[in-house]
Formats: C-alpha cells, structure tokens, sequence
C-alpha cells in the first residue's frame, strides 16, 4: 500500500470511530458519560458466590472428599496438595506436620496433626494433635492433645490434655487436664485435674483437682475441692459442701459436715482447745493447751489428731481418738511427744452444747539427754506403769489418764 493509500485508510477509520462515540452529543464531555449500575434481583442475590472466611480448626461449608491413605511434609505438600484441609483420611503419615477435615483410623505425624472435623481411631504427634470435631479413639502428644468437642476414649500428653467438650474416657497428663464439662472416667496428672461440671469416677494429682460439682467416685491428691460427694477425698487439705462417703486427710472441711470447738482438761495441762472438722465417721482434731503459771517460760503444747464418733442414742455418741502432742516449756528444743488413745462418751445437752469425758491411754516418747523438759504432772499424778530407755538417746513412759470438757457445735 502506497503512502497515499495509507493516508486515506487511516483518515477513514478516524471518521467512523469519532461518530460512533459522538452520536446524540455534539462534543465528548467525560462529564456526561454516565455508567448505569447493573440491578441484581434479590431472588437472585443468594446463587452469587460469598468470600469464605478461613477457619483453620473447624470444617466450613466446603464438600469434603475421602481419601484411603495420604502422605505429606508439612500442610498443603503432601498427596493431597491444596485439598488438605477438605480430604478425610482413612490413614494418614505426616513427616513434620498434617492438615485435613478429618481421621477415620490412624494418624501419625514428626510434630503436629491438625483435624478440622472428627478423629476416630488413633492419633499421634511428637508436639501436638489439635482436633475441631469429636475424638473416638487414642490420643497420644509429646506436649498436648487440645479438642474442641467431646472426647471418648484415651488422652495421653507430657503436659495438657484441653478439651471443650465431655470427657468419657481416661485423661493422662504431665501437668493438666482440662474440662469445661462432665468427665467420666479418670483423669490423671502432675499437677491439676479440673472440670467445671459432674465428676463419674476418679481424679489423681500431684497438686489438686478440681470438681465444680457433684462428684460420684473418689478424688486423690494434696488438696481435693467439690461441691456434693458421693464417695470419698483422700490428700492433706479436702473441701466438699456435703458428703455420703469419708474424707481423709491431714484437714477436711464438709460445709454440711461436723465441727466443734473443744474446751477440755487432762492430767497433763489444765486448760486445751481443739477444733474437730470433717464427718462424724471421720475427723482431724487440731489443738492448743497450756498451764497457766506464773514464770519466765510457759508449759504448752500443740499436737494434731484423729478420731471417730458412731452414734449410741439420740443424743449419745461414742468418741474414738488418737493424737499426739508435744509438752514445751518455753521454746521448742527437743522431742517430747505425748502419745493419746482415747475412748470416752459424748452426750448432747442441748443443740449446741455436748458433755464429754473418757479415759486415755498415754505413751509418752522424749530426749533423755535434754536437761529442761516441763514437770510431766503437777494437779495430779498418775502411776507410770511402764518406763524404758532406748537407743539414740530416747526413752518412753506409760500411764493411764483422762479427758473431760465441753464442746460446742
């Protein structure tokens, strides 16, 4: 085409191109031109595709595909690429990590596995297994198992079982076990056992454990807490509201339970106070005494016990005790332990007043190589039945005694 051609060509496009834009106007103003929105029918507007918001723990509306068996490195590397987190897997081999909907038999992973839906079957994670759905089957982290639904089965961790959810099985951990709601079965710990509902079986720690409500079996660590019990609490310190069974323990506190204080004398000091608390079939005893003497240093005692008191009558009770004191005279510098066994009967004048007294059995265990120990008897003096010496500098005494007082509930 020669240049002519060309010139003429160009012109003519130029021509048809400004009259297709300038028809009905007579210039072309941007201000004019106008774009009309597109009106979408609200019948309609429901059939348009949504951003979906990523919930890596929980499954969302996306279909889900089965998949018999998967491999992969971390999380979206592995046999089922990119449809990770929509795949459920029969079995499932994980080198460092893993990421699906869900297990339907084994899971194994180098450090975590991450289900968005349901575990059954077996799971197991050098770190972690972080579960959204239900866990039917074995749990087994080097650091935690953490579950956002209920868990039947076995919960094994170094340091926490979590779960939302109920619990039906056994918890194992290192440090914690935790549940918002009821747990059936065991859980065990280092450290702490919680549940902020029913307990139906049995908690064992190395510190505490923790029933926001009515417990149904037993509760074994230093210090036990619940509302109702039916069964028993065995640890140092134990707190229950009400109780069917026993508890047992260096202290134990039933709301609904048994406490008095103690004003009572014996043949040793003139003047003791004691606190009883726990139940009538089982109680701790802690007290004081002290012989009110004008000097320079005190005789006084302090001692802890154990007792039972069965009902004989109405306002009858028998009291069976054991406890051991130890006799000061001023600070505390060598062994002097008084040893009682006490059988007597408790009668209860009136609601808040009970009469005791009973004979005592007295062993008495103390350093024969320190010079100041107090003046066993001085309002009266009861016959030593039997006085031995021992290796290591210690020798004992036996005698016949009595308590007698009045309690107040």
């Amino acid at each position: 085409m020669n240049p002519f051609s060309k010139t003429i060509t160009a012109t003519a496009i130029f021509a048809l191109f400004s009259t297709g834009l300038s028809l009905g106007q007579s210039s072309l103003d941007p201000d004019s031109l106008e774009v009309s929105p597109i009106e979408i029918p609200v019948s309609q507007q429901e059939n348009l595709p949504r951003h979906n918001k990523f919930q890596p723990f929980q499954l969302s509306g996306a279909d889900t595909t089965s998949v018999a068996i998967q491999f992969s490195f971390v999380p979206f590397v592995g046999t089922n690429g990119m449809n990770s987190g929509n795949a459920i897997n029969d079995v499932s081999f994980n080198l460092l990590g893993g990421y699906s909907a869900g297990t339907r038999a084994f899971e194994m992973a180098g450090m975590f596995n991450i289900n968005r839906g349901d575990m059954t079957g077996v799971q197991l994670a050098g770190l972690f297994n972080q579960v959204g759905g239900k866990v039917d089957g074995v749990q087994l982290a080097g650091l935690f198992n953490s579950n956002l639904q209920n868990v039947k089965g076995v919960q094994l961790a170094g340091l926490t079982n979590f779960t939302t959810g109920t619990v039906d099985g056994v918890q194992l951990a290192g440090l914690m076990n935790f549940s918002p709601k009821k747990v059936k079965g065991v859980q065990v710990s280092g450290l702490l056992n919680f549940t902020a509902a029913e307990l139906e079986g049995t908690q064992v720690s190395g510190l505490a454990n923790f029933a926001a409500k009515d417990v149904k079996g037993s509760q074994v660590a230093p210090f036990n807490y619940a509302t109702k019990v039916q069964g028993f609490q065995l640890g140092l310190f134990n707190y229950a509201d009400s109780m069917s069974g026993v508890p047992v323990g260096l202290i134990s506190f039933v709301r609904s339970g048994y406490h008095t204080v103690e004003l009572s004398f014996n043949e040793v000091l003139p003047l003791n106070l004691a606190l009883r608390t726990g139940k009538r079939e089982f109680y701790n005893i802690l007290f004081a005494g002290i012989r009110p003497e004008i000097g320079e240093n005190v005789t006084w005692a302090f001692g802890y016990g154990i007792g039972t008191s069965p009902r004989l009558g109405r306002n009858l009770f028998l009291n069976i005790e054991a406890s051991s004191e130890q006799l000061n005279q001023g600070n505390v510098e060598a062994l002097n332990l008084v040893n009682r066994l006490y059988v007597g009967a408790e009668f209860q004048v009136v609601k808040k007043m009970a009469l005791f007294a009973g004979p005592t059995l007295n062993f008495r265990v103390y350093d024969d190589s320190f010079p100041d120990h107090p003046e066993l008897f001085t309002y009266v003096r009861p016959t030593i039945r039997n006085e031995r010496a021992h290796p290591e500098d210690l020798s004992s005494q036996l005698w016949w005694g009595f308590r007698a007082g009045l309690r107040f509930f």
